[in-house]
């Protein structure tokens, strides 16, 4: 019977004493935050991250959620990840991963900018400090796949992708890539290929510096060159 009181005595004290410490813990002036470090924004505005935080400066960092406060930035248009830490005494940690942005694409009539998965980010709107190229598959269920295979490809050569102002698909696997001065470079499933020509046909005789408004690869091995009227 001792035995047995000496331990519910053991786990009242236990509790009270953790509820005691509790309470003055979370007073306040307590624990206050007195610094957010906030990491990873690259096209977030800070201003836009702080105003969704839903904390401030004096806050008890007992009372501040992780999980609310990593909810509601990923509510903004370009944060894919958040971790959140309390660091006791003062500090509030947070690192986002961001959505990357890789070209633009139509989506019901309106322009959008597209991530790494060939998914909407937002709107694109007047201010967006971003010259992508625009992609638009032919119209079909994998849209964003064919988005991901394009930029892939482009990725592959540098030096022309950023000339890219537009690709175009078409129903059998067929791309229009458009340059920035209205040259069209017509492409096929053997994309791979046709490209690899194209370099070397560039490096060689500078073509897509000549006045020509076409360029046929879709032939195996060979390019066929339109020129202006």
């Amino acid at each position: 019977m001792l035995r047995r009181l000496l331990i519910l005595g053991g786990i009242l004290l236990f509790v009270g004493t953790s509820s005691l410490g509790w309470w003055v813990a979370s007073q306040p002036g307590r624990f206050a935050l007195n610094r957010i470090q906030l990491e990873g924004l690259v096209q977030t505005k800070k201003s836009a991250a702080m105003g969704v935080l839903g904390v401030a400066g004096g806050d008890n960092l007992l009372w501040i959620d992780p999980r609310g406060v990593k909810e509601r930035l990923q509510q903004l248009p370009w944060i894919r990840s958040v971790w959140v830490r309390r660091i006791f005494p003062d500090t509030l940690s947070v690192q986002v991963v961001e959505k990357v942005p890789v070209c633009m694409g139509v989506v019901h009539e309106r322009l959008f900018i597209l991530d790494e998965y060939g998914q909407p980010i937002k709107p694109f709107a007047i201010g967006d400090a971003l010259l992508l190229p625009v992609v638009r598959p032919a119209a079909n269920k994998d849209s964003a796949r064919e988005v991901v295979w394009m930029i892939n490809l482009l990725d592959r050569y540098p030096g022309l992708k950023e000339i890219i102002s537009e690709a175009v698909g078409f129903p059998g696997k067929r791309w229009a890539l458009i340059t920035n001065r209205g040259v069209k470079l017509l492409i096929s499933e053997n994309a791979e290929q046709e490209l690899e020509l194209l370099m070397k046909l560039q490096k060689k005789y500078k073509i897509l510096d000549r006045k020509i408004r076409q360029v046929e690869l879709r032939i195996p091995g060979r390019a066929s060159v339109r020129g202006q009227l």
